[in-house]
């Protein structure tokens, strides 16, 4: 059991925390006692190369992963891929084309995918970091570019589309790492429109808007900004009133995370030495109310309560230092619909292709870094929009 209690321990989370040897318990989620302890932390899913998962999506007893070329060490691979493993074995699943490889729109790309959604059809809807949204049918592998930001030069440098969220009334909100602004797409598809853009929410390029996802009223979107350095805040908006007026605090993180680096003088040793300098990953709503944000910058889980209070932070930089894998610029999160939370592990980089495709001195390199973390929780997904798109 790996965890650190920070703050209050929220009342409606079943918390073990373990502090300095100091026990702390509170009342379950729902009914029934836990077989695991929350934030217990098991490995669910190894990707090979490209490795780097970025975006989660849960459809029934199918996970899809994404890949997200986040260390910056695949600028000349041909395609991203979409990866679909199985919930109850953890492994690919089989018969529709698996991985999907999404074809690039420039030879050069610094970044991959990242936040997905899903439609009525069970479409996958997948920021493209280098600025745009395609849309994938799963069962197919068909895609095609669903939206584009009006700033894009298919590169990540002048906008970078994040993680995505639909609001009830089928337009995709899109969060954008390189700039303080989110984006909406009206339902369809298109270019996106700015829907807020505002100071507050300005980090640096790459740490600005992170996660966003629409709260379980359907009525406000809540946004994870910042960089550790000047403080990851959460906001919440809502939808009706997307103005500077309404943006209102919900969470602010002031403490500062490092965590060891290995001593080895390696491509592992550079990302984890810029780690601190970005902010928050992915965040998502538990049927429970609470709010479960991944703290890229920090290698950390949080779990906010619904008054905006911190429930439970984990695991320390002790602990994580002592896991076989560590938790590694943790960016997607969805829910496995028994109890657990699956973290996409963007892990270590490692040399990719280089011009044309061609492969390393050595050939190609995987690292077991490349996971996806079950966490167990106590808890299932709170309410998510799945519109029916044309």
């Amino acid at each position: 059991m790996e965890q650190w209690a920070v703050g209050k321990v929220g009342t409606r989370a079943a918390v073990l925390a373990v502090v300095a040897g100091l026990s702390v318990t509170a009342a379950p989620i729902k009914a029934q006692t836990p077989q695991r302890p929350i934030g217990d932390i098991q490995v669910f899913a190894t990707l090979p190369y490209p490795g780097h998962p970025g975006g989660l999506a849960v459809d029934g007893r199918t996970v899809y992963v994404d890949t997200s070329n986040a260390d910056f060490d695949r600028p000349f691979d041909a395609s991203d891929e979409i990866w679909a493993y199985n919930l109850h074995t953890g492994e690919p699943t089989p018969g529709a084309p698996n991985p999907i490889q999404v074809v690039r729109a420039a030879s050069v790309q610094t970044m991959g995918l990242l936040g997905m959604a899903l439609d009525a059809q069970g479409r996958l809807y997948a920021a493209d970091m280098n600025g745009r949204v395609v849309r994938v049918d799963p069962r197919t592998g068909a895609q095609g570019v669903y939206a584009t930001i009006p700033t894009s030069t298919d590169t990540s440098l002048t906008d970078m589309p994040g993680f995505v969220a639909f609001g009830g009334d089928g337009s995709l909100y899109v969060g954008d790492w390189a700039a303080p602004v989110i984006w909406r797409v009206p339902p369809g598809g298109g270019q996106a429109q700015p829907w807020l853009g505002d100071p507050r929410l300005a980090g640096t390029w790459g740490a600005n808007v992170a996660g966003i996802a629409v709260d379980p009223s359907g009525e406000e979107l809540y946004i994870a900004a910042g960089t550790q350095e000047g403080q990851i805040v959460i906001y919440r908006l809502p939808l009706a009133h997307p103005d500077a007026a309404h943006l209102e605090e919900f969470h602010r993180y002031t403490d500062f995370v490092v965590s060891p680096c290995p001593a080895d003088p390696d491509l592992a040793l550079l990302t984890c030495a810029g780690t601190p300098a970005f902010g928050a990953g992915g965040i998502a709503f538990g049927a429970s109310g609470m709010l479960y944000v991944s703290l890229f910058a920090k290698n950390q889980l949080s779990i906010l309560d619904s008054d905006g209070t911190e429930a439970l932070r984990f695991p320390s930089p002790e602990q994580n230092a002592e896991r076989e894998i560590p938790v590694a610029n943790a960016f997607g999160l969805a829910f496995d619909g028994r109890g657990s939370l699956l973290v996409a592990n963007t892990g270590d980089p490692t040399f990719g292709k280089g011009p044309g495709g061609t492969d390393p001195p050595g050939g190609l390199s995987t690292s077991n870094t490349w996971v996806v973390f079950d966490v167990f929780v106590n808890d299932t997904a709170g309410p998510l929009v799945r519109p029916v798109i044309p």
